[in-house]
C-alpha cells in the first residue's frame, strides 16, 4: 500500500522522469492532453482491457468547468467537443438546457434552471468524452494499481497487480470514487455509504416515443413522486442525428432512466428497507411496478425497458475531503479519487476538471520548467567554465518546491469540493423526502465552483 518514505527533495534532473497517470478516465485523460500539449513526460495506466469495457456510461453535464476543460485541450479537440455532445443536432437549432424538475406523480413543474446556450452548459455522453480525450494518446491497459511509494530522492515506484512496477517523479492518481492509492493513504477515512438504492437502465426509443420526453427538455429531466418519494431522471445519451447516417442505433434514441428510493424504515409502508432485487426481471417488474404512480410520459417511458434489459445497482457512496488533507511524497489524488459525490447536483465532473487545470498549471508545469531552466543554467555554467576557466558564477534557478506546491493544491481542492461533497448528499437525501424539496435545499439551489454549505446543519431521514 501507499507507504512513504520520509519527505522527499526533489532535485533537479536532466532527464526528468514522467508523471504517472493512474486511471484513463476523464480527469486522467485530460491531464495527459494537458501535459503531452507542454511536452511534461508522462505515462497513463488503466486497470480496464479498452474503452468499451464498462459499456455506455452515464451523461455528463458540463457548466462551470467549461472553461476550464477548454484551456486544458488543444484546439483540434476543442473544436471536435460537438462529438460528445448527447444531442448535436438539438445543440446546433439552439435548443437550450433547463434541466427541469417534476412531481412525476401528478407532472406538475416544480423548477427549472435559466436556460442555457452551449457555452454555458452541454450535456455530454462520458463514453464518448473518453473516447476523444484519448485521441493521439497511449494508454497501458490491464494495470491495476497496487502501491505508490515515494523514495528519499523525490522518485515515486508504482507497482501493479500483474508484478511490474515502473518510477515517476509524481503521480496523479486518478483512479476513481473507490480509489486504491486513496484508501492506502487514508484508512482511517473510510467511504460514507448513502442511505439510497438506485437501479439504472438504458430504454432505446423511437422519435416518437420519447417526443413527449423531449418537448420537456431536450436532454435531460428529472423529479421526485409526491406520493411516496421515489426519486426518478431521464437522460438523453445518443440520437440519430448524431451518426452521418442520421439513422444510428436504427432510428432509435438511446436514453437512460435512472430510479432511486430511500433507505429507511416506512418507505411503502414496509417496516424493513426496500432492497433490491437479485434478477434483472425483478429488478424490471420494481421499476415499473414504482412506475404505475407516475403522471404522463413518465410512466409510458418506463413500460418501454425491453423484457431483457440489463438493469445496474449502484451502491450510494461520497468521501468529503477532510479539512486539513494531506497526501504523502509526492501523490496528488484528483476527480473521483479525492471527492466521490452522489449526482444529485450533477457537479462532480466540474469538480474533476478543474482539479486537472489547478494540478497542471500550479504543480506539474511550474516544476518542469524550473527543472528545464535549471538544467539550461547548469550547462550554460559548464560552457563558460570550460570557456573561462572556474570563474563562471554559480548563480541558480529556483526550482518551485513539489511537495509544498502539492500542500496548495490540496488546500485548494478541499476548498472547493468539500461542500459540493456535503451538498451533493444532502441533496440524494432531499430528493426522497418530498416535503423537503424547496428552492432552499442543495437539489434545486444554483451550481457553482464556489458553494457556502452549513456542515453542522445537515439533516438525516
Amino acid at each position: 500500500m501507499t507507504s512513504p518514505a520520509a519527505e522527499p527533495t526533489a532535485a533537479p534532473n536532466p532527464n526528468p522522469k514522467p508523471v504517472l497517470i493512474i486511471g484513463a478516465g476523464v480527469s486522467g485523460l485530460l491531464l495527459a492532453q494537458r501535459l503531452r500539449r507542454a511536452g511534461v513526460p508522462f505515462q497513463i495506466f488503466e486497470r480496464d482491457a479498452d474503452l468499451d469495457t464498462r459499456g455506455l456510461g452515464w451523461g455528463l453535464t458540463l457548466h462551470w468547468s467549461l472553461p476550464a476543460l477548454r484551456a486544458l485541450l488543444p484546439p483540434q479537440l476543442v473544436r471536435r467537443l460537438p462529438e460528445s455532445y448527447v444531442d448535436q443536432a438539438a445543440v446546433e437549432a439552439g435548443r437550450p438546457s433547463t434541466f427541469p424538475f417534476y412531481d412525476v406523480s401528478t407532472g406538475a413543474l416544480v423548477a427549472r434552471t435559466p436556460p442555457a446556450s452551449e457555452t454555458q452548459r452541454v450535456r455530454v455522453s462520458r463514453q464518448k468524452l473518453r473516447k476523444l480525450l484519448a485521441t493521439g494518446l497511449s494508454i497501458e491497459w490491464n494495470k491495476a494499481v497496487r502501491t505508490a511509494i515515494t523514495g528519499p530522492d523525490g522518485a515515486v515506484t508504482v507497482t501493479f497487480d500483474d508484478g511490474t512496477s515502473v518510477e515517476g517523479s509524481l503521480v496523479a492518481a486518478c483512479d476513481g470514487g473507490s480509489s486504491r492509492l486513496r484508501t492506502a493513504l487514508f484508512p482511517d477515512h473510510p467511504k460514507h455509504f448513502v442511505p439510497v438504492r438506485l437501479l439504472g437502465v438504458r430504454i432505446d426509443c423511437t422519435p416518437e416515443e420519447i417526443a413527449p420526453l423531449r418537448e420537456l427538455d431536450a436532454y435531460f429531466l428529472q423529479g421526485t413522486s409526491s406520493f411516496n418519494d421515489v426519486f426518478v431522471y431521464f437522460s438523453i445519451l445518443d440520437t440519430p442525428n448524431n451518426y452521418p447516417s442520421g439513422n444510428g442505433n436504427n432510428g432509435k434514441y438511446t436514453t437512460q432512466m435512472v430510479v432511486s428510493w430511500p433507505v429507511r424504515s416506512g418507505f411503502l409502508g414496509r417496516e424493513e428497507p426496500l432492497t433490491i432485487p437479485d434478477t434483472d426481471a425483478d429488478r424490471i417488474a420494481l421499476i415499473q411496478g414504482l412506475a404505475e404512480t407516475w403522471a404522463e410520459p413518465f410512466r409510458s417511458i418506463a413500460r418501454l425497458v425491453a423484457p431483457d434489459a440489463s438493469v445496474k445497482a449502484l451502491e450510494l457512496y461520497d468521501w468529503p475531503p477532510p479539512k486539513g488533507l494531506r497526501t504523502k511524497g509526492h501523490v496528488a489524488l484528483v476527480g473521483d479519487a479525492v471527492h466521490p459525490m452522489t449526482m444529485y447536483r450533477g457537479e462532480g465532473a466540474n469538480h474533476a476538471i478543474v482539479d486537472v487545470l489547478d494540478l497542471a498549471e500550479k504543480v506539474i508545469l511550474p516544476w518542469f520548467e524550473g527543472q528545464k531552466q535549471q538544467q539550461q543554467q547548469q550547462q550554460l555554467q559548464q560552457q563558460q567554465q570550460q570557456e573561462n576557466g572556474n570563474n563562471a558564477g554559480d548563480n541558480k534557478t529556483a526550482v518551485p518546491d513539489l511537495r509544498a506546491a502539492l500542500d496548495a493544491y490540496e488546500d485548494a481542492v478541499v476548498a472547493r469540493a468539500r461542500p459540493a461533497v456535503l451538498a451533493s448528499r444532502q441533496a440524494a437525501l432531499d430528493a426522497h423526502r418530498w416535503g423537503r424539496i424547496t428552492d432552499k435545499s442543495p437539489l434545486l439551489t444554483k451550481r457553482g465552483m464556489f458553494i457556502q454549505f452549513d456542515e453542522e446543519g445537515m439533516t438525516a431521514w
